[in-house]
């Protein structure tokens, strides 16, 4: 349902509020652990933005554990979600017929993410996210760009204001973004607009304008209307509804009440700012050690204002010892030694929190078999407080609006709607894998302990034909390598054909056929 702008300013200026209260919090990961995503709208360009960080570690560890976010759940160049039969569909034939054509709708959906930008524009949500909470946009592809079907941009997080919903979820995102006048026309080419705005449009078309791009959700309706607009209009100049949200913003963990998250970085912020001041102590500390500080006698009084405490600086002092001392004393060095006290702990403790947790470099001091193993089961598990929320808000999302942009531009025949019964999304990425393969793990010793203990017999105890195809499938085997039940019919019935042929054939040359068990190769694939 389309709103108007006053309704639109009432309800962002209200999710305003709220992003000034959390800002300070957000402002601290901006400075200390990713200054290079802030935006420009308050620094501008060309901002240094490090001049406060005097320790490498969280920067370093954030890049890290971004990157390690992206991994585990939208893997470059892999196949992270694919689509198949809910538990509704129990009839076996048609239940294989729908997943192989879901099948091929998955493999159109992945090949979508197979061109770089997503890739791209992944990672540096995932960058915003170790702060708390990341912003990305999927929409469609500009009809001049005919090598994609999507397009995807990440959008600085404080560059949106996010409104909560009912049930813990974002219902609105309200986005100021700067448009170059002559650009409008291009990227809404059907908008009407005011005949303020397009006389500003005419005659200054390189000046940049504040255009709001809100979208927000019905519940009634159950879709996303996007509201385009110039602050001086009244009604929007562009509008469109959509079936799924064009918006990605996960958020790591959110505290009750809240509609901002806070991430890794928000929960490491004691440890990395007493980290960075140890570090500049340290380093003023050795400045100080190299050059000195050094007094100067004068006939006044020493006036400490005016005293810089700084290397190489000389202070006016009335003496410099006995009988007034020499002209030029050096001030005892500073035993100021955090490096190995302090700096070391902090560090690894920042690297915890960040999820950057590497196996020890080369150099460094041996550590036991078991110690390596037990910090890579740790990193196994370090996502399984946010996994469901990052899924939830990263994987599903981003697969549902990958379809309806398929769908819209004809690639697939039908708009799938994935009720999690009939039709169902499976997560396929090297995360859910991990913890699948786990769970398959018993399934597996189980077929092999049937297997040793039945023998031939073991087919009346486990179908492991059905076991291995579904351990397959949660594995995220490609579903052209599983035959369907047909072909699976048709195997079988030339395995029967062939012991047919080979028992007629022992009998006609007068030989006593083998004794064939009850379980032959035709049975088992039955």
């Amino acid at each position: 349902m389309a709103l108007t702008v006053k309704e639109l300013k009432a309800r962002r200026a209200k999710a305003d509020q709220e992003w000034n209260v959390l800002k300070p919090l957000y402002d601290e990961a901006y400075d200390f652990a990713i200054p290079f995503r802030r935006g420009i709208r308050e620094t501008g360009k060309g901002d240094k933005r490090v001049n406060r960080i005097f320790d490498m570690t969280a920067m370093v560890s954030a890049f890290r554990g971004a990157g390690r976010v992206q991994q585990d759940f939208c893997p470059p160049g892999e196949q992270w979600i694919k689509f198949e039969p809910g538990p509704l569909v129990t009839n076996k034939r048609e239940r294989d017929k729908l997943t192989k054509a879901l099948g091929q709708v998955s493999e159109v959906v992945a090949s979508m993410f197979q061109t770089g930008e997503w890739d791209m524009a992944c990672h540096e949500m995932c960058l915003d996210l170790q702060a708390g909470t990341g912003a990305l946009v999927i929409d469609d592809a500009p009809k001049n760009d005919r090598g994609k079907l999507a397009a995807f941009f990440s959008v600085p997080a404080e560059d949106i204001r996010l409104e909560l919903g009912l049930f813990g979820d974002i219902v609105g995102r309200f986005w100021c973004r700067k448009v170059t006048a002559r650009l409008l026309k291009a990227a809404w080419p059907k908008a009407t607009f005011s005949r303020k705005l397009g006389e500003r449009i005419e005659k200054k078309p390189d000046d940049e304008l504040d255009i709001q791009q809100d979208c927000t959700f019905d519940y009634e309706t159950g879709r996303w209307t996007l509201h385009v607009y110039h602050a001086d209009d009244e009604e929007p100049f562009h509008t469109r509804d959509y079936r799924t949200s064009p918006w990605l913003t996960p958020r790591y963990f959110r505290v009750p009440g809240e509609t901002w998250g806070r991430g890794p970085i928000l929960l490491a912020m004691p440890a990395i700012k007493t980290l960075n001041k140890a570090q500049e102590l340290t380093l003023k500390a050795a400045a100080i050690a190299m050059l000195g500080i050094y007094t100067a006698t004068e006939d006044g009084v020493f006036n400490p204002s005016t005293a810089v405490v700084a290397p190489g600086q000389f202070w006016k002092v009335r003496a410099n010892g006995g009988v007034l001392g020499p002209s030029i004393a050096r001030l005892p060095e500073p035993r100021l030694d955090l490096s190995n006290i302090v700096l070391k702990e902090l560090q690894m403790g920042v690297q915890t929190a960040l999820m950057d947790q590497s196996l020890p470099p080369d150099g460094a001091a041996v550590r036991s078999a078991t110690e390596i193993l037990e910090r890579v089961k740790r990193l196994a598990s370090d996502h399984q407080g946010a996994s469901g929320r990052l899924v939830h808000e990263i994987v599903v999302p981003a697969g549902q609006r990958a379809l309806e942009i398929a769908y819209d531009a004809k690639v697939i025949p039908q708009m799938l709607e994935i009720d999690q019964l009939l039709i169902k999304t499976r997560v396929t990425s090297p995360f859910a894998t991990a913890r699948y393969a786990q769970k398959a793990q018993a399934g597996v010793q189980w077929i092999e302990m049937c297997m040793a203990i039945a023998g031939p017999y073991s087919d009346l105890v486990v179908n492991k034909v059905d076991a291995l195809i579904d351990i397959g499938r949660g594995l995220g085997v490609p579903e052209q390598w599983i035959p369907t039940s047909d072909e699976r019919q048709s195997i079988t019935q030339m395995v029967r054909e062939l012991v047919a042929k080979t028992l007629a054939a022992a009998e006609t040359a007068g030989q006593a056929p083998a004794a064939i068990p009850d379980n032959a190769a035709a049975g088992a694939l039955a």
